[in-house]
């Protein structure tokens, strides 16, 4: 066997043994997630459980936002359990997003009522309701217009 043989046998063969070890190392982090998934407090999980059964204008058609934000959570509630902040990180940075499409965040929800008591229309008419003091029935509070300001 030429040397050369003999390095590339040998290459090939710790090439082999780093890729067993890198599996078996995978296949531990695996069962330890799995073993923390049980383990994980549901802080997150109950939260989002609870914000969306709060969201009363939810629709059937927006079940599959609703189910991704409870994968979300169950996300951090596992890698905050871990200890992997900066992975957690990025999963809440990806559940606020899926909340605000939702129209579950304070700011959204502030956008959207206030468009809504300024374009629905009068349940006992089609007039616009500038001047009407209730809200339409999807609307969940009331926000009052601070006067104009002198310029």
């Amino acid at each position: 066997m030429t040397p050369e043989e003999r390095r590339a046998k040998d290459a090939e063969r710790k090439r082999i043994a780093r890729a067993k070890a890198t599996e078996q190392r995978e296949l531990a982090k695996t069962e330890q997630r799995t073993g923390n998934a049980s383990a994980a407090p549901t802080t997150m999980r109950d939260a989002v459980d609870e914000s969306l059964r709060a969201m009363k204008w939810l629709v059937p058609s927006d079940l599959a936002s609703q189910v991704q934000a409870r994968e979300l959570a169950r996300t951090i509630d596992e890698l905050t359990h871990a200890g992997e902040d900066a992975k957690a990180l990025s999963a809440h940075r990806a559940l606020s997003r899926v909340l605000s499409d939702l129209g579950g965040t304070p700011q959204v929800r502030l956008q959207r009522e206030l468009r809504s008591l300024r374009r629905a229309p009068d349940p006992e008419g089609d007039d616009e309701r500038a001047d009407s003091t209730r809200p339409p029935a999807g609307i969940l509070s009331e926000f009052k217009r601070p006067a104009k300001r002198g310029t």
